[in-house]
C-alpha cells in the first residue's frame, strides 16, 4: 500500500535511520571505542560490534543504561556521564552520513511546498548531525527533543509537532509521522492520533504493539 505525502496537511519526520544512517555510522563508532580506550583495545572488529550493539536496544542508546553496564564489565573505563555523553554524540555527529537520495528527497519536498519538520530524540548535536549530512534548512523546522524539554514517545513532543506545522488537534488525522523505532516514534504518535508510517530496515514490527498505518523499507517509498 502507497502512501503519498501531499494528500496530508502536515508530515513529521524522524531524523536517526529515517533521513540520516545511524547505523553506519554507529558500526564505525564501535571500532573507533577500541582506538580509544584501552580497556576495549583487547577486542576484535566482530566482538566489538556484537558488544556495543548488544547495548544499544531498539535502536536506541540510552546513555545511562549503556554506562553502568560498561562499568560493569569495564571497571577501567573511568568516563563521567557527562564525558561519555559528549564523547558518544560528538563521535555519531562526525561519523554520520545522509541516506543516499535523502537530501533531493526533501528538496522535493520544498518545491512542492509539503508543510513538513523533523522531529528527533537528542540535544544540540542532533542539529550538528543534520548540518553534517547537508540537509541543513531542508526543513519548515527541527524540534530536538533535549531542548523541547520532552522527548518521544510522550505526547507532548507530537502536540508541539502539530503545533509547530501550523495545525490543531482536530486536523491531527491529516497529518503523518515517518520513523524507524516502533516505542518512540509509532507509539507517540499514534498517542494522539497521527497517521504513522514505520520504516523497516528490514525488521518485523513487534507483535505486541498496535501496528502502523504503514510499513515501508525506507523513505524512497514515499511518494510526493
Amino acid at each position: 500500500m502507497s502512501i503519498k505525502l501531499s494528500e496530508f496537511k502536515g508530515i513529521a519526520f524522524d531524523l536517526d535511520d529515517t533521513l540520516i544512517d545511524r547505523k553506519k555510522a554507529f558500526d564505525k563508532l564501535c571500532l573507533r571505542f577500541t582506538n580509544d580506550f584501552k580497556c576495549f583495545s583487547e577486542l576484535s572488529k566482530e566482538e566489538a560490534l556484537d558488544y556495543f550493539w548488544s547495548l544499544n536496544s531498539n535502536n536506541d542508546f540510552d546513555i545511562d543504561f549503556v554506562l553502568k553496564e560498561i562499568k560493569k564489565k569495564y571497571p577501567d573505563f573511568t568516563l563521567s556521564y557527562q564525558e561519555f555523553y559528549d564523547y558518544y554524540y560528538k563521535n555519531m555527529s562526525e561519523l554520520v552520513e545522509p541516506y543516499e537520495g535523502a537530501s533531493e528527497f526533501l528538496d522535493r519536498c520544498i518545491e512542492k511546498k509539503l508543510n513538513f519538520g523533523i522531529v528527533t530524540n537528542g540535544s544540540h548535536y542532533q542539529y550538528e548531525k543534520i548540518k553534517k549530512t547537508g540537509l541543513e534548512n531542508k526543513y519548515n523546522f527541527v524540534i530536538a527533543s533535549e531542548i523541547f524539554g520532552h522527548s518521544k514517545p510522550k505526547k507532548e513532543i507530537f502536540i508541539e509537532t502539530v503545533r509547530q506545522l501550523n495545525l490543531t488537534l482536530k486536523e491531527v488525522e491529516n497529518v503523518v509521522f515517518i520513523g524507524d523505532n516502533p516505542y518512540t516514534d509509532i507509539i507517540g504518535a499514534q498517542s494522539i492520533g497521527m497517521i504513522t508510517v514505520w520504516i523497516s530496515m528490514g525488521r518485523e514490527y513487534p507483535k505486541n504493539l498496535k501496528p502502523p498505518d504503514y510499513i515501508i523499507k525506507n523513505f524512497k517509498e514515499l511518494e510526493i
